[in-house]
């Protein structure tokens, strides 16, 4: 009878250690699992904060004389990624027509970030409504140098 207890007692011990591996390996499973997903959720809204890429042209540096305030302007286009031939295309019509739209423009209102904001939109609006589209999303105001040569 001793013999058949330590063979009972054996084999529960074997069946408790089985359960136990399957114990860790379901948790592992299910950790795997959890780190599975939550690495997607996590790829999945990096993705959507993305957004559409977008490539930048710079127009040529422009220089403006409006009554003795000299301005040295320039300025980076924004189009959706894909349009980039479109752009290059179009490159120098929008240098012409940024030269023509700063020839207009008072030198002095580029001092305040209100006449800057105004002319990015205006140039914006100006380009889409001369080439008939919208795939100019922006124009940035890269450089900008104003001097004073006025002698009051």
């Amino acid at each position: 009878m001793i013999v058949k207890k330590s063979e009972t007692s054996s084999k529960s011990s074997k069946k408790s250690e089985s359960q136990d591996k399957f114990t860790v390996y379901a948790a592992v499973l299910v950790l795997l699992l959890f780190a599975a997903l939550a690495f997607f959720i996590y790829r999945t809204r990096i993705g959507a904060d993305v957004g559409v890429a977008a490539t930048y042209i710079e127009l040529k540096q422009t220089i403006v004389n409006d009554s003795g305030v000299v301005a040295r302007l320039s300025v980076t286009v924004q189009v959706a990624d894909g349009d980039e031939a479109w752009l290059k295309e179009n490159q120098s019509l929008l240098n012409s027509h940024f030269r023509k739209e700063l020839s207009t423009t008072e030198a002095a209102s580029l001092r305040s970030m209100e006449g800057k904001l105004e002319l990015q939109n205006e140039l914006k609006r100006k380009f889409n409504l001369l080439l008939k589209t919208d795939k100019v999303q922006a124009v940035m105001v890269t450089e900008l140098l104003l001097q004073d040569q006025r002698t009051d």
